[in-house]
This record gives structure tokens, C-alpha cells and sequence, in this order.
């Protein structure tokens, strides 16, 4: 299928953890998860980490808007910008947010926690917006008119969704707060689930030797993956072009720079900006 319409990702916020403001992170930027998927007409949102507020900022520039918010979980680096969206408190909006049942948590009552006292002074009966709640399986496939977004479950503790966006012959695929085996074994369901995908935004959160312990304390089973680990299973997969985010919280600007100078040669790959954006169409 060919279309004129964009297929855009543009990502609000890069960082893992917690956010990292300061000038050594300025360049690659300080906040925590959030990206926007525009397909044609239609407007998604991927988690709303502390990036969210800045997507936000941009929404309200575009009044009134209808966005279709994506979780891949509910950690709190990917939940903690929502209480600053200041969207949600406008009339005339409409959000639908989707998310797996992770540990038995959900979305709605993770939003009644982070916006209630003595944590918060406002409460979610602010929202001025029409905001719906909807639930997944992992697995599940979910269409929006010509956009189809597949879902895949990750290896993280207590569960991730992945996402991959397919429109207008392309595809984006979203796995954020993913871990690869640990015993230098390739993860083949995800492998297929990225295969051939054009962009893939992926977990890289650590060196190899951050992984395995060479550079601190060992890494393995907190649920993100290597720089190393990342490539490999998107050269695997056949990935077009790889963005590696979720960038460790300590990590300056001028360390990524000379890992990019090591990681990317010979591929079509980099770290994730906050603010940049990728045309797929």
C-alpha cells in the first residue's frame, strides 16, 4: 500500500530510569520515555515518561486532538510525565489509553496514585478531556483503520508489550525495556517479531561489560538489553535502520559519542535525540 500521508516518530523523551537534566545530557537530552507515531491522520503515543510534558506543550499548538496512547508498562520512569500533560486538562480532547495488565496493575489506577495527596495537590477529576481506558494482551493485534499495531510480550520484570506499527508498506517497531537471554543466546520470538521491520527503536541501555559485570555490578535480570545485544538481533532480523534508547541515567553526551564512534560503523544505526524525528514515507 502506497500513501502520501506521513509516517512519522518523533521522540519526546529518550532517557531510562529517571530523568538526567544537565549539560552533559543536553545534546541527547534528560527525559524519560515518550514517543509520538503519526500515521496519515492519525496521532499515537508511546508511554508517558517525563517527555510526555514537551509533547504536550506541542499538542497544544494543534487543539483539539484525538491520541491514541500505547503503554508498554507501567514502570515509573514510563508513567511519570502524565501528571504534567497538560492536554489532559483541556476541553474538546479525546485520549484513549491502552495498556496490558502488568502485575496485576493497570493504567487507571496507577494515574489515581501519582495524582493523589500528599504525592500530588490535584487529582485525575481535573482532566477536562475525554479520557477512555482500554486493555490488551500481549499478542493481541489492534487496527485502526489502515494502521495494524502488533503486539509482542518482553522479557522484563513484570512485563512489557512491544509494539509494531505497520502502514502505508512500512513499519516502526517500539521495544522499549527489553532483555535478551543471558547466556549470549539470540531472543528468535523477537527476532521474528522485528524482522524486515524500516526503524526499530530498541532498549540499549548498557555496555556489555555494564552487562556482564565488568564495569560494576552484573546487569543481568533488570530487563534491558546491551548496545552489543541490540545490533545484533537487528542485524539478525534484517532491521533497516536501529535507534538504540533508553539510554542509561548516568550516561554523558560526550560517552554515547564515543560509543556511536565504535558501535555504528558499517550500519545504519544511532542513539536516540530527544526531539528528533524519522519519516518512514
Amino acid at each position: 500500500m502506497s500513501t502520501n500521508k506521513p509516517f512519522r516518530v518523533r521522540f519526546w523523551g529518550i532517557r531510562g530510569s529517571i530523568p538526567a537534566p544537565g549539560p552533559d545530557t543536553a545534546r541527547y537530552g534528560g527525559n524519560t520515555t515518550s514517543l509520538e507515531v503519526q500515521c496519515g491522520d492519525r496521532v499515537f503515543a508511546i508511554d508517558g515518561g517525563t517527555g510526555v510534558r514537551l509533547f504536550g506543550n506541542e499538542l497544544l499548538k494543534r487543539l483539539p486532538v484525538d491520541v491514541t496512547f500505547l503503554m508498554t508498562h507501567l514502570h515509573w520512569d514510563h508513567v511519570q510525565g502524565f501528571p504534567f500533560f497538560t492536554p489532559f486538562l483541556v476541553p474538546g480532547n479525546s485520549f484513549t489509553i491502552y495498556s496490558g495488565h502488568h502485575n496485576g496493575g493497570n493504567i487507571l489506577n496507577v494515574l489515581k496514585q501519582l495524582m493523589a495527596q500528599p504525592a500530588f495537590p490535584i487529582s485525575i477529576d481535573a482532566f477536562r478531556s475525554d479520557v477512555q481506558f482500554r486493555f490488551l494482551d500481549a499478542g493481541d493485534t489492534l487496527d485502526f483503520g489502515d494502521v495494524q499495531v502488533k503486539t509482542m510480550p518482553l522479557n522484563h520484570p513484570g512485563g512489557v508489550v512491544g509494539y509494531r506499527f505497520e502502514y502505508g508498506g512500512k513499519s516502526f517497531v517500539h521495544a522499549s525495556d527489553w532483555e535478551h537471554p543471558d547466556d549470549g543466546s539470540m531472543d528468535e520470538a523477537f527476532i521474528e517479531f522485528i524482522r524486515g521491520c524500516d526503524v526499530l527503536s530498541v532498549d540499549a541501555t548498557y555496555t556489555q561489560d555494564e552487562y556482564d559485570g565488568k564495569r560494576g555490578p552484573p546487569r543481568r535480570g533488570w530487563g534491558h538489553a546491551s548496545h552489543e545485544a541490540a545490533l545484533a538481533h537487528a542485524g539478525r532480523a534484517g532491521v533497516k535502520k536501529t535507534v538504540l534508547v533508553h539510554h542509561e541515567q548516568s550516561r554523558p553526551d560526550d560517552e554515547l559519542d564515543a560509543l556511536a564512534a565504535k558501535l555504528f560503523v558499517g550500519r545504519d544505526a544511532c542513539f536516540g535525540v530527544e526531539g528528533a524525528a524519522i519519516d518512514l514515507l
